[in-house]
C-alpha cells in the first residue's frame, strides 16, 4: 500500500533490495534519510574508531553488555539499581568484584587522553570487526558522518555508525566462518592459559547463547534487528543514534514489522522505551557465578534484555 498519499510501494522484505542500503536511503523522503550513508568496506578503521569511541569508554559509560564481558569493574555504581526480588541471584555487579576484574582502565596518557590496555582493545577489535564482516555477509552498515554533525572536524571519520539487518535475514554457520576468517579467525580468548583471557572465554562462551535465546524467543517474527548502535562520545547529544533509529523505524513502518534489539541496564531501557520499544523479555547470564573463571554475573536490569518497537499504524 501507500504511504501517506506518496506514489512510493511497500518495500518488499527478505530478498531483492532490502539488502541494497543505497536503495534503501533512495526510498525514503528526504527528512527521514537526511546526512545517512552506507558505509563502505574501506571505512573499516574509520567505523572501528566510532565504535572503539562509543563502546570503550572513551569519556562515556561503556557500553554494559560488553564491558561485564571484557571488564567488570570500569562500569561505575551509579549506573547500579536494587536487582528485582523475581531475578535470583549470586555474585553481582553491584557487589565487589575484586578479583574478577579483567582489564582494569589505565591511567590518563600524558596528555590527558584515554589510555586502553593493548589486549583489551584486541579483544573489543576482534568483537567489533567480526560484527562487521558478519553485517557484510547478511545485513547493513549505516553511519553519519562527522562533517553531518554539530561539531564535525571535517575528517573523514563518523560521528556515529549502526549495524543492522532487515526482515528475512539472519547469521548462519557460513557467515559466522567467513566473518571469523576476516576477522582474524581466533579471537584472543581462545586457545589461550592466560587467566584475563579465560574470563573473557567464560562470559563470552555465557552471553552469545544468552543473545540467541533472548533473540529467538522475543521476535520470532520477521523484523528489523538494531544490532550494534554506536555515536561517538564527542558527538552524544545530537540526537545522531534516534536520526539512525527513526530511519529504520520508517523503512519497518513500510514493510509492516517490528524493530527489535537487545539492550542491558535500567539507563538504556529507558532510552529506548522513549522511542516507541517495550521490553519482551529479559535474561540474566549467571555464568561462572561463585567461580575464579567467568566471575559475577550479567544481571543488571534484569540481564540481557529484548525489546521490540511495534510498526506504525498510520503506515498500514
Amino acid at each position: 500500500c501507500n504511504h501517506g498519499g506518496s506514489s512510493r510501494k511497500r518495500l518488499t522484505m527478505g530478498a531483492g533490495h532490502s539488502r541494497d542500503g543505497h536503495k534503501l536511503i533512495e526510498s525514503l523522503p528526504f527528512d527521514q534519510r537526511e546526512g545517512i550513508v552506507v558505509v563502505p568496506p574501506k571505512d573499516e578503521e574509520l567505523a572501528l574508531t566510532t565504535m572503539k569511541r562509543a563502546f570503550c569508554g572513551y569519556g562515556t559509560i561503556p557500553e554494559f553488555g560488553l564491558d561485564w564481558i571484557f571488564s567488570v569493574g570500569i562500569v561505575r555504581a551509579l549506573t547500579m539499581r536494587p536487582l528485582p526480588p523475581e531475578i535470583p541471584h549470586g555474585p553481582t555487579l553491584r557487589q565487589p568484584v575484586k578479583g574478577h576484574e579483567v582489564f582494569k582502565p589505565l591511567p590518563p596518557q600524558s596528555d590527558g587522553s584515554f589510555q586502553q590496555d593493548p589486549v583489551h582493545w584486541a579483544c573489543y577489535r576482534w568483537l567489533f570487526r567480526f560484527c562487521l564482516y558478519e553485517m557484510a555477509q547478511t545485513g547493513l552498515v549505516f553511519g553519519i558522518k562527522n562533517t553531518e554533525a554539530r561539531g564535525g572536524d571535517g575528517g573523514e571519520g563518523y560521528a556515529a555508525v549502526m549495524l543492522c539487518q532487515p526482515p528475512g535475514y539472519s547469521g548462519g554457520l557460513v557467515s559466522s566462518l567467513v566473518a571469523g576468517y576476516k576477522a582474524g579467525l581466533v579471537p584472543p580468548w581462545e586457545n589461550t592459559k592466560d587467566e584475563k583471557l579465560l574470563q573473557v572465554k567464560a562470559r563470552m562462551d555465557g552471553m552469545m547463547p544468552m543473545m540467541k535465546k533472548c533473540h529467538k524467543e522475543c521476535a520470532p517474527e520477521k523484523h528489523w534487528y538494531i544490532y550494534m548502535l554506536q555515536v561517538d562520545p564527542s558527538h552524544q547529544g545530537q540526537k545522531l543514534g534516534k536520526r539512525l533509529l527513526s530511519f529504520v523505524f520508517a523503512l519497518a513502518d513500510e514493510q509492516g514489522v517490528p524493530t527489535y534489539l537487545e539492550t542491558v541496564g535500567d539507563r538504556n531501557i529507558a532510552i529506548y522505551e522513549k522511542l516507541g520499544f517495550k521490553v519482551v523479555n529479559k535474561y540474566p547470564c549467571m555464568v561462572g557465578q561463585g567461580a575464579k573463571i567467568g566471575g559475577p554475573g550479567l544481571t543488571e536490569g534484569g540481564g540481557m534484555t529484548g525489546m521490540k518497537r511495534p510498526p506504525s499504524a498510520s503506515a498500514a
